[in-house]
């Protein structure tokens, strides 16, 4: 049996990347493509072009969907498109997706922070997770809340997330093994 994917990471980018714009490729572009020469490539494609590739990121996607909500939104965190221009404005801003999971995520957070907790700094704090770029002390200056604090939920939050990211890609690893073949 072929598989389709190395292993479930690639899985997952293919799925949350694939573009609905794609289409399958002409024979006449093919050709051209590849030449007509006697050292013309057949490709090494596996075809998930069209609706084969939207069916395949389908399934992908139907099975992150069955996952409890917590782990559906770390899957989602980490692998869904971060950015998407504005349909209103065009201006780019997080897209929808990831913007929908980061959003269950603060708020299923909640009570791993003991305190007063504002929603935008544990929003922070979850992005800094999945987005290592993301400044946590900017944001606490902006804020005004010590440092000390920051760093205190940064500990409990990250120290949840690594829990609940990890068995997220344990459950969708499991679900998706029929498609990949882990590298060994």
């Amino acid at each position: 049996m072929t598989t389709l994917f190395n292993n479930t990471h690639d899985a997952l980018t293919f799925a949350f990347n694939y573009s609905s714009q794609q289409y399958a490729i002409s024979p006449m572009a093919k050709l051209a493509l590849q030449g007509v020469g006697a050292g013309a490539s057949n490709g090494r494609g596996k075809g998930l072009v069209a609706l084969d590739g939207a069916a395949q990121a389908g399934m992908i996607l139907a099975e992150i969907e069955r996952l409890p909500s917590v782990q559906r939104a770390c899957i989602t965190a980490r692998y869904a498109i971060r950015t998407a221009e504005c349909k209103c404005c065009g201006s780019e801003g997080l897209s929808e997706d990831y913007r929908n999971a980061i959003g269950n995520l603060r708020e299923l957070c909640s009570s791993q922070v003991t305190g007063m907790s504002l929603r935008i700094m544990r929003e922070t704090i979850i992005r800094a997770f999945y987005e290592r770029r993301i400044s946590i002390l900017k944001k606490a200056e902006e804020l005004r809340i010590a440092k000390s604090t920051v760093y205190d939920q940064k500990r409990l939050i990250w120290g949840w997330l690594s829990k609940v990211d990890a068995e997220a890609q344990n459950l969708i690893a499991d679900k998706l093994q029929v498609m990949v073949e882990s590298l060994v």
